[in-house]
């Protein structure tokens, strides 16, 4: 009787301890105890207090789930993601882009959202749902924001200077002539004091190239990057070299200054620092993170929002889709927990407008309303009918933009400018 009392009581701790296991197990998979890691850039500010801040609201919901916060650069991010992939310490969760999302989606190390996306799909936006997708036709990225990339003008500089009737703002849709912009742009250099200039072409680097590449198809107009199917790059064709050449003089001239060892972050920094009286790169968003930096005259200004000047009377935008991703670790814990937090961003009563408000952009979702305070938001919440196509996320962007930014330099620099385009479509189109 004593051998048996002995041998119950081992079965009874053996299976004690197999069901604890799995309950912890079971406790792990339904989202805790799990510790997240998310790298983020810079969407929401540039301190982090906003993310640290939504954080908190989410654990206090979500007792079981932690998430430390790591700021990363619009610069070096990329590249410090690209290395922590490599040595397989990627984390486990990032907001950021189609352009690099999809790639990464492509690549098979990031999780799936169909599940979560699902339940939401006929609230979400065709164009960014699309955008959202990988080559397998499965959602990588979950869209939250969207808004326009646009030119930018400093109104009380120009009112200070007497040009601001020259700047078609008033008009219902904005748009204006290469002529108006040539106009408006030598006025601008005849009459701003020394040290600051009309505006920045910046070439430099790939970061921002959106702005170049915008800037650079519209002008005399009909000149696309690629054709409308989006399979070949055709940005050497006759409007496009006139386009170039066009830059060309404008530089010489001095309504641009050359920027060819600069990026995008210094010429924003030079416009909302009064040093560049307009941006060839610029959105609500970019306002939103750069609003510290604003300032003329000790004061801040308001920013009048472009699209770029377009002969045929037709510009064309780039737009930003933004969204959280998740990275397969291996761990079907974390990646559970970070579906609750990319949800909890979405979807929150309290916290999804929050959200919205702290890109300065547009909700995906019709279950958000925002209220267009001004002038300047409602004509970018317009603007969507300006939008080009997203070629963001085919399968060549990601290398065509390591030849954009050298065709731009050159250019800028005084080389031919057929020679140079013809050089940047025959590099692009060889991408397999």
């Amino acid at each position: 009787m004593k051998k048996f009392m002995v041998i119950a009581l081992a079965l009874f701790l053996v299976f004690g301890a197999v069901f604890a296991a799995g309950g912890k197990e079971d406790a792990s998979a339904a989202g805790g105890p799990v510790t997240l890691t998310w790298w983020e850039f810079p969407n929401f500010g540039d301190d982090g207090t906003f993310e640290r801040n939504l954080i908190a609201a989410f654990e206090a919901k979500n007792p079981g789930i932690k998430v430390n916060i790591e700021m990363i650069s619009f610069q070096d991010g990329p590249a410090k993601i690209t290395t922590a992939i490599a040595s397989n310490t990627a984390p486990d969760f990032t907001y950021d882009a189609p352009g690099r999302i999809i790639d990464w989606g492509n690549d098979g190390i990031l999780a799936s959202l169909d599940d979560i996306i699902a339940p939401e799909k006929a609230h979400l936006a065709a164009g960014p749902l699309a955008a959202s997708k990988g080559a397998d036709g499965k959602f990588y990225m979950y869209p939250i924001h969207s808004g326009g990339f646009m030119m930018a003008f400093n109104k009380e500089m120009l009112e200070d200077l007497g040009l601001i009737d020259m700047l078609p703002y008033k008009t219902a849709d904005r748009t204006w002539t290469l002529k108006q912009y040539e106009d408006l742009m030598r006025a601008l250099k005849a009459k701003l004091p020394a040290g600051k200039v009309p505006a920045v072409f910046y070439a430099k680097s790939q970061g921002g190239d959106q702005g170049t590449r915008a800037f650079m198809v519209n002008l005399y107009g009909n000149a696309p990057l690629m054709n409308e199917n989006l399979t070949k790059y055709t940005f050497n064709s006759p409007n496009a070299v006139k386009n170039v050449q066009w830059l060309q003089k404008a530089v010489k001239e001095g309504l641009l200054m050359n920027g060819s060892a600069l990026q995008a972050g210094d010429a924003i920094d030079m416009y909302c620092a009064s040093n560049a009286a307009s941006t060839i790169l610029y959105s609500l968003q970019l306002e939103k993170i750069n609003d510290a930096k604003i300032n003329y005259n000790g004061k801040k200004f308001t920013s009048i929002f472009m699209p770029f000047p377009n002969d045929a009377g037709n510009p064309v935008l780039e737009f930003i889709v933004g969204g959280p991703c998740v990275f397969d670790n291996g761990n079907p814990a974390k990646i559970a927990a970070a579906k609750k937090l990319i949800s909890f961003m979405a979807t929150d009563p309290e916290w999804a407008p929050k959200v919205i408000a702290a890109t300065g952009l547009f909700p995906v979702t019709d279950k958000i309303k925002i209220d267009l305070k001004n002038d300047e938001q409602k004509w970018n919440a317009n603007a969507v009918k300006f939008f080009g196509a997203y070629y963001n996320t085919i399968p060549s962007f990601k290398e065509m933009r390591t030849y954009w930014f050298p065709a731009m330099q050159a250019a800028l620099n005084g080389q031919d400018a057929q020679k140079t385009l013809d050089t940047f479509v025959k590099q692009s189109n060889a991408i397999k």
